[in-house]
């Protein structure tokens, strides 16, 4: 997932293949759902931890057949 231009689109579009809240989400990735809305209005971009740890996260519910948005 190299798309950080997009992030905001990334951030829903995972979160709504998965059928998860933005706290929900923001649970998931050891997060606030401040944290999550603000990535998902472009309020904010994710530090290099936070984004990988979305990344490691997509990658784990792709291997479980459960996300296909991203590679």
């Amino acid at each position: 997932m190299n798309d950080k231009l997009n992030f905001p689109k990334v951030v829903k579009e995972a979160r709504k293949q998965l059928k998860l809240s933005q706290q929900e989400l923001a649970n998931e990735l050891g997060v606030s759902f401040a944290t999550i809305n603000r990535w998902e209005n472009g309020k904010t971009k994710p530090f290099k931890l936070a984004w990988k740890q979305f990344e490691l996260f997509c990658e784990k519910m792709r291997v479980q057949g459960k996300e296909k948005y991203g590679k």
